[in-house]
């Protein structure tokens, strides 16, 4: 049995059409894990596609295809599932967005995996093998950290993303954001079991770790364990927080001796009632000047993501949000437009009002204007989001940040914020080309 493994990509992150930098790429893990997840006696050659670093052959041969699909992808994930099955190949789709949109996504598979596939996969590829496929698979049973398998990461072209060594310590997020697909998706919050993470990293010969969990810290007291162990290992690593982190010392504390060199964090908006707006809870009443401050006493670096078109933003929030962002200490300021996905209230809600603009799933990256702003037009929110781009990547705004850094935080600094200016500057040229030529 042959079997094929394909990322798809959207056309920002796409080998042959996008605008990602080595210095952008984290290495995913999701097919790495079905293919840890192919029962042995199947004998099947299993090779991985991953489209962000290699352009997709569809002449290599293949008996099944394994696509995974988010929302931005699942255009391109239908178009590839489309060829292959013309080919006379079988089609399995799975992933958030099939999860979520399966009537959809079965018009272009053969079967689709609906949520977690580590019991799903293992069963349909042996039905596959017996000749009794069946076109859904779902889990009902309750899940069990336990089954959560290390991935092979032998198809891991590591040359090609900065962070390559990739780890998974949690899945979902505890928070409940309308806007966020993860709690969709991922019903409950679950933490592997502390020793076979660590034991996983242990295996790795890297000094640098990057865990793709959501929120590392959904459940504090997990956390504060398995950081405790991971301290021994002697890593760093960067991942992704919510900002009640600074709430615990003790936990802080413990991420800062586990080797926590950066977080990624939500900050949103700068206005409450936009953080209201959406249960963005945990960062109403916060001031995000002292939660970067204490970050930074502990030698954490700061990501900060902010997003632009929530119902109760005007086009003021431009000139605001851009003379904030430069002034402040983040380290590395990520901008992106409110996106509406589907499976999410939000979505609903803006569909039951006749506000969204298109269903091309290609546009859902966060960078592209997909339903109807409330109290501005499409226009202002795409121009007011380049306008913060062009502030926040500025050559000035760059100096402001290094004159505070620390000598070993320039070089770091340095290499993520050309990466992000090179990538924030592209996106509106890629925009209107993808808008030009109708794709």
């Amino acid at each position: 049995m042959k079997i094929l493994l394909i990322h798809p990509q959207n056309y920002l992150q796409r080998h042959s059409t996008g605008i990602y930098s080595r210095s952008l790429r984290y290495a995913p893990l999701t097919m790495p894990t079905l293919k840890a997840l192919v029962p042995e006696e199947l004998n099947a050659q299993v090779r991985i596609v991953d489209e962000m670093v290699e352009d997709l052959d569809y002449n290599i041969p293949a008996d099944l295809v394994g696509i995974t699909a988010i929302t931005g992808t699942a255009r391109r994930a239908y178009e590839i599932a489309d060829r292959f099955r013309k080919k006379g190949a079988t089609v399995v789709l799975g992933g958030v967005h099939p999860t979520l949109m399966g009537e959809e996504s079965e018009k272009h598979a053969d079967a689709i995996v609906y949520g977690y596939a580590e019991r799903s996969w293992p069963r349909l590829l042996r039905d596959y093998a017996n000749g009794c496929l069946q076109k859904v698979y779902r889990d009902d049973e309750p899940f069990v950290p336990s089954l959560i398998v290390p991935p092979d990461r032998s198809s891991i072209h590591w040359r090609d993303y900065i962070g390559w060594c990739t780890v998974e310590m949690s899945r979902g997020c505890s928070n409940n954001c309308d806007f966020c697909i993860s709690h969709r998706f991922h019903r409950q919050y679950i933490c592997r079991p502390i020793g076979d993470t660590i034991q996983e990293i242990k295996s790795l010969r890297s000094k640098i770790l990057f865990f793709l969990d959501p929120n590392l810290i959904g459940d504090k007291e997990h956390a504060k364990e398995f950081f405790t162990e991971l301290a021994k290992l002697r890593k760093w690593w960067l991942g992704c927080a919510s900002m009640d982190v600074v709430d615990d010392p003790e936990l802080l504390s413990l991420m800062r001796k586990s080797g926590c060199k950066g977080l990624l964090m939500g900050f949103e908006s700068l206005r409450q009632e936009a953080l209201s707006s959406v249960g963005k809870t945990k960062n109403i009443g916060k001031k995000y000047s002292e939660v970067v401050d204490t970050l930074h006493e502990h030698g954490i670096l700061v990501q900060a993501c902010f997003v632009y078109g929530f119902d109760s933003d005007d086009i003021s929030v431009f000139e605001e949000s851009a003379d904030y962002i430069v002034k402040a200490k983040f380290d590395l300021p990520q901008i992106s437009i409110f996106t509406p996905f589907p499976g999410t209230p939000i979505f609903d809600e803006l569909d039951s009002q006749n506000r969204i603009l298109t269903r091309n799933w290609s546009l859902y990256n966060g960078q592209n204007v997909v339903f109807q702003p409330k109290r501005m037009t499409v226009e202002e929110l795409k121009r007011g989001a380049d306008y913060i781009r062009k502030r926040a990547y500025s050559w000035s705004a760059l100096s402001r940040r290094l004159l505070s850094k620390p000598l070993w935080v320039k070089p770091l600094v340095l290499m993520s914020y050309i990466g992000f200016r090179f990538y924030q500057h592209r996106i509106v040229q890629a925009g209107e080309k993808r808008s030009s030529s109708g794709t």
